[in-house]
């Protein structure tokens, strides 16, 4: 199957699947900003929280951010294929 969608695609299937394409990409780049940013930004008392008997922001800076930015690529990945079918759907149905 090819997951190219077909040249012929009305402009407002094409808008709708921008739309959700650039809604998903800043709400991942939102929560990896957060992360990044409340990680060194509250460093000093997410170190009073211990895990482990390692201190939280240590944790959050060693594995917990890298965790995150994995599954944030994982998501990503995962969702851009039914956004492309979504696009190829619409385009074969003529919408």
């Amino acid at each position: 199957m090819d997951a190219r969608p077909s040249v012929n695609i009305s402009p407002a299937v094409r808008r709708a699947y921008w739309l959700r394409t650039r809604r998903m990409t800043l709400v991942l780049l939102s929560i990896w900003f957060t992360v990044t940013f409340s990680v060194i930004f509250f460093a000093r008392e997410l170190s009073e929280i211990s895990i482990l008997g390692w201190s939280f922001s240590y944790y959050m800076a060693a594995q917990g951010t890298i965790f995150i930015y994995v599954l944030l690529v994982g998501l990503y990945a995962w969702r851009m294929p039914h956004l492309d079918k979504m696009l190829n759907d619409a385009s074969n149905n003529g919408k």
